[in-house]
């Protein structure tokens, strides 16, 4: 499967967002799911940045929240919970400021890549899994 451009002409900052961007603040993340994102998106998986921006603090109470629950239950293995981990700490660090929450989907892998405002840097990437039959809200 090709790469499919699902949001390209999105124009933060009077800039284009393009496969490009992604890639580029993919190859200068330091997390432990950026390597393999970046494998993936350079294969060809499907990849989208929603036009809009959440809260640093916002998402990371909500994956706070989530990243507890799963570690109660051991619902997730070890390896995705490192990754989930680093990433709420990412969002932790970046308080309020605004960032787009990408994905790259490469089943049964599916990357969520949180990007700074800028564009200049991740903020935080994590391995979750695709499950088609589950609203888009899954991780």
């Amino acid at each position: 499967m090709g790469r499919q451009v699902l949001s390209a002409e999105i124009k933060p900052e009077g800039g284009d967002l393009t496969f490009e961007a992604l890639r580029s603040a993919l190859a200068r993340d330091g997390s432990i799911s950026g390597p393999a994102a970046l494998a993936a998106l350079l294969s060809g998986a499907r990849w989208e940045v929603p036009s809009n921006t959440a809260s640093a603090r916002t998402l990371w109470a909500v994956w706070c929240d989530r990243l507890d629950m799963l570690v109660e239950t051991g619902e997730f293995d070890l390896g995705r919970l490192e990754s989930l981990a680093q990433a709420v700490d990412g969002l932790h660090d970046a308080g309020d400021a605004r960032v787009y929450m990408a994905t790259v989907i490469d089943p049964p892998c599916r990357f969520h890549v949180y990007l700074s405002e800028d564009l200049a840097h991740c903020v935080g990437a994590w391995e979750g899994r695709v499950n088609e039959h589950t609203p888009r809200t899954a991780t």
